[in-house]
């Protein structure tokens, strides 16, 4: 490897963490705030502090090759989203860190499961409002309306983002109790319905 590639590398490495240092200070101060969804913001400040990286590189590397400038810029937006999904999305979406916190709470005395699911309901879905932001947040999103009626239903963009996500539960073998769609029934519920046409 020549001293060409260590100075490309060392150049994205330093933009990386220069952009990675002002994703977080923008979060610290509370730009676009506006954005209740925390994975939306997080994808806006990413796009801004990768900005502000090109910009200072396009400045820094005035009249050379502009690859190295693209590239510092798309490493540090990149790294920056796979840190918010991986870091910060989980912890404010993830069940699992709900439970790990409500076991926490007990210090050494434990907490059996039946319990443990009793204050998931309680604290999680009821106190916490789970449902309903879920459902706010997803009508902000426009994969759900809300009717005068007061039932929830799907839009076609939502209906979109169904299929595309059985598709990647296909593809990765997730869960696919996930992502049912209207056809597939829980299995108890598929085999009365067989059991009943037969």
């Amino acid at each position: 490897m020549n001293r060409s590639w260590l100075n490309a590398f060392g150049w994205i490495a330093a933009a990386a963490l220069a952009d990675f240092l002002i994703y977080v200070g923008l979060f610290a101060i509370g730009a676009a705030a506006g954005v209740k969804i925390l994975f939306y913001r997080g994808v806006i400040l990413g796009l801004v502090a990768a900005a502000i990286v090109f910009v200072a590189f396009a400045l820094l590397f005035r009249g050379r090759d502009p690859s190295l400038v693209i590239a510092s810029a798309a490493v540090s937006f990149s790294l920056n989203v796979c840190f918010l999904v991986l870091l910060p999305v989980t912890v404010d979406r993830s069940v699992t860190v709900y439970l790990l916190s409500t076991i926490d709470r007990q210090d050494d005395r434990g907490i059996n499961p039946a319990a443990l699911e009793q204050a998931f309901i309680k604290g999680y879905v009821v106190d916490m409002h789970a449902i309903g932001r879920r459902i706010d947040e997803q009508r902000r999103s426009g994969n759900i309306s809300v009717g005068s009626d007061g039932k929830v239903r799907l839009t076609d963009q939502g209906r979109r983002f169904m299929r595309f996500s059985r598709m990647v539960a296909r593809l990765f073998g997730t869960d696919p109790r996930f992502v049912r769609g209207p056809d597939e029934r829980e299995p108890a519920a598929a085999e009365a319905k067989a059991a009943k046409r037969g």
